[in-house]
């Protein structure tokens, strides 16, 4: 029996688990669908929290992952440590009450939880990081200029839709064409999706140490 002392309302294990699994299933939804968007597909059953176009979903895809996963590893964390002796029962149970997470089932089934709704999304942001910093931006003047990259903080010469990221550049002639696209403030919204992005991965990496202790 473990000598940590619960308070009597705090909440029990079995309330824990499903704060964990319904933060995880959306975080896992939504991630899923933001990638199929960023791959130039159609959203799994009409999900409207997706943005259109390939960038613009991956830009708006990380700030909403990241606040997910971050909220996700702080249950876990307080799951983690409140449980034992092994780390499968330190995993919040998805979908049971009760389940025998010392045998080789149980084990397989909490790895494959942890993995879905912890490790996926982290793959997910990568990815999303990964299509942000390739993607092409131009300002909003008229007419549009190519911004060197999403840092630039030069072209951040307004809050007010300084610029735009796009999904592909279409040129007409000397012109320029920002097709799919979004409004970025250059320098500033990366900058701080970096800051979201680091803290998240703090508590990830607390997450899983607590479970691995």
């Amino acid at each position: 029996m473990s000598s940590e002392y619960i308070p009597e309302h705090s909440m029990s294990e079995q309330q824990i688990s499903k704060v964990w699994t319904v933060i995880g299933l959306f975080l896992l939804y939504y991630v899923l669908n933001t990638w199929i968007v960023t791959q130039g597909g159609q959203e799994i059953f009409g999900a409207k929290l997706i943005v259109s176009g390939r960038a613009p979903a991956a830009m708006w895809g990380i700030p909403v992952a990241c606040i997910a996963l971050f909220l996700n590893s702080i249950v876990g964390i307080h799951y983690a440590w409140r449980t034992g002796p092994r780390w499968s029962n330190r995993v919040p149970l998805v979908g049971f009450e009760k389940i025998n997470a010392d045998s080789r089932e149980g084990k397989f089934y909490q790895a494959s939880m942890l993995t879905l709704l912890s490790l996926v999304p982290v793959i997910a942001l990568i990815h999303f990081w990964r299509l942000l910093v390739l993607s092409n931006v131009v300002t909003t003047q008229d007419p549009p200029q190519p911004v060197s990259s999403i840092w630039s903080w030069s072209a951040l010469t307004t809050i007010n839709d300084p610029a735009r990221i796009c999904t592909d550049l279409a040129h007409d002639g000397s012109a320029i064409r920002c097709l799919n696209n979004a409004t970025i403030l250059p320098g500033l919204e990366p900058t701080l999706f970096a800051i979201l992005t680091a803290a998240t991965a703090v508590f990830v990496i607390m997450h899983w140490r607590a479970v691995f202790r």
